[in-house]
């Protein structure tokens, strides 16, 4: 019997466990709005930044990149882009110039956000 041929491309890349941000928006279908739980720290270090353990939601598409869900923070918590990192349990720190939809991050994912510390020791 004939194997099946191949697909031109795979959906889901077996490295990573990831359709590819193409195949995901689309897997979205017209509704390409995303609602993304962000787990805050328990910081009192600064307190112009609201960072009291609480959960925030940003609702952006998913076609937008980590730095605009960033900037969506920085308006909800006041603590600049430059200081904050995105963790995914699985996928570790997201990387500012990629979207949500690369990560495959659906509605109601949570990520942490994590104070980047530079140079204390």
């Amino acid at each position: 019997p004939p194997e099946a041929p191949q697909p031109k491309r795979p959906r889901v890349d077996p490295s990573t466990g990831l359709m590819s941000a193409a195949d995901f928006a689309e897997s979205l279908g017209a509704n390409r709005t995303v609602t993304v739980r962000v787990k805050c720290p328990l910081d009192d270090s600064n307190a112009a930044w609201s960072l009291l353990g609480q959960e925030v939601s940003v609702e952006v598409d998913c076609d937008c990149t980590i730095k605009e869900v960033k900037s969506r923070l920085k308006a909800q918590l006041g603590m600049p882009e430059n200081k904050q990192q995105l963790k995914h349990s699985r996928l570790g720190f997201l990387k500012d110039a990629l979207s949500l939809a690369h990560f495959n991050v659906a509605s109601g994912t949570l990520l942490d956000l994590v104070v980047r510390a530079r140079g204390r020791r």
